[in-house]
C-alpha cells in the first residue's frame, strides 16, 4: 500500500492511500490491502443486508428506509456501519438481523455475496449530482484527502485516481453491471424521490417483509428528506470515529437532495467537458446505461 500526496499545478491537494493501482479514501482502516481481505472473507448470513452505494447517492436515506422496514419500527437509525471504515469484528459481533453498508467497488464486497448469500441494495444518482454534494461536504469537514477548487475535484472525481470510489463512478457503475447474482437491488434516485412509495414497495418486497400500506405511508412520511435531516441534526449522537474531522462528531450528510442542483455549480464549459468524459468512459467500460437522471427541479443553468 502506497500514500500518495499530490499538488497540482492550481494548488488543488489530493492525499489518498493507493493498492494495486486502486485509489482508497485515506479512512480506509489500516492497511488497505489487510483490511480488504478481511472484507471479502467476511462469514454471511442469510439474512444480512448490504447498503452498497457510491458516496453521496443517498446511502443514509436509503439505509433508514431499510431499517424502518426491517424493525418496524418509524425511529430514525441513524448512520449505517460502513466496512471500510470500522474493523471487522464490528460487523462479526451485530446481532442478527444484519444491516451494514459500504461505498466500495462491488469486487471488493464479501465473497459470499458475490455468490448470493443476503441481500444487496444499491441507488443509483446523477453523478453530476453527487460530485457537486461531495464538494459541499468537504468544505464542511477537516481534512479527508481533498483541499482546492470544485474544478480540481470536478477532475479528480471523473478520473480512475477517484479515492471515493476506488476509480471512476463509471467504473464503480461497471461492477454494478456485473454482479452476477440475483441478490442485488438497483433502485433509482429520481424514482423514489418522485415516487417514494412505489420504491418502498418494491424495497418491502425485496426484503420478504410484510407491511400494510398505512405503515408503508408511514415510513413514506418518515424518510422524507427534511425529515431525516431533521432527525439527523437532533438525534445523531457524537461519534469518536469523526471527531477529528468535524466540530461535533457527526458527519454533514444531509445539504439538499435535489435532482439538477449541479446545475447551481457546473458552468457551461465544465458540462461540456463531462458530456465528453461521459462518452469516453461509458465506451471505455462498455456501460450499458439505462438510467433516467430526471430533469432539474426548476434551477436555471448556471453560465
Amino acid at each position: 500500500m502506497d500514500f500518495v500526496s499530490i499538488t497540482d499545478e492550481s494548488n488543488n491537494k489530493y492525499s489518498y492511500k493507493r493498492y494495486n493501482d486502486y485509489a482508497f479514501i485515506k479512512e480506509v482502516v489500516g492497511n488497505v490491502g489487510d483490511h480488504l481481505q478481511d472484507i471479502s472473507q467476511l462469514q454471511c448470513k442469510t439474512d444480512d443486508v448490504l447498503i452498497g452505494v457510491f458516496p453521496k447517492s443517498g446511502t443514509h436515506w436509503l439505509y433508514n428506509t431499510v431499517m424502518m422496514l426491517r424493525t418496524g419500527s418509524l425511529d430514525y437509525h441513524g448512520t449505517p456501519i460502513l466496512m471500510e471504515y470500522q474493523d471487522i469484528n464490528i460487523i462479526d459481533n451485530m446481532i442478527s438481523p444484519r444491516t451494514f453498508g459500504s461505498h466500495l467497488r462491488f469486487r471488493f464486497l464479501p465473497q459470499e455475496m458475490r455468490h448470493g448469500k443476503g441481500k444487496v441494495i444499491t441507488i443509483i444518482r446523477d453523478p453530476k449530482d453527487i460530485v457537486v454534494s461531495l464538494y459541499h461536504m468537504l468544505h464542511c469537514i477537516g481534512d479527508v484527502g481533498y483541499s482546492g477548487t470544485f474544478d480540481g475535484l470536478l477532475k479528480r472525481f471523473f478520473s480512475e485516481e477517484c479515492f471515493w470510489g476506488n476509480g471512476s463512478w463509471f467504473a464503480w457503475m461497471k461492477d454494478v453491471e456485473e454482479w452476477k447474482s440475483s441478490n442485488l437491488l438497483c433502485v433509482s434516485y429520481k424514482d423514489f424521490k418522485e415516487n417514494p412509495y412505489e420504491t418502498i414497495m418494491k424495497l418491502a418486497t425485496f426484503l420478504e417483509v410484510d407491511h400494510d400500506e398505512k405503515f408503508l405511508r408511514a415510513v413514506e412520511k418518515n424518510v422524507q428528506f427534511g425529515v431525516l435531516k431533521e432527525s439527523h441534526n437532533n438525534e445523531t449522537p457524537a461519534s469518536d470515529r469523526w471527531k477529528e474531522i468535524t466540530e461535533d462528531g457527526r458527519l454533514p450528510i444531509y445539504r439538499k437532495g435535489q435532482i439538477g442542483d449541479w446545475k447551481n455549480t457546473f458552468t457551461v464549459f465544465q458540462k461540456e467537458w463531462y458530456d465528453k468524459i461521459c462518452k469516453e468512459k461509458t465506451t471505455e467500460f462498455g456501460l450499458a446505461l439505462d438510467v433516467n437522471f430526471g430533469e432539474p427541479e426548476n434551477i436555471p443553468e448556471k453560465s
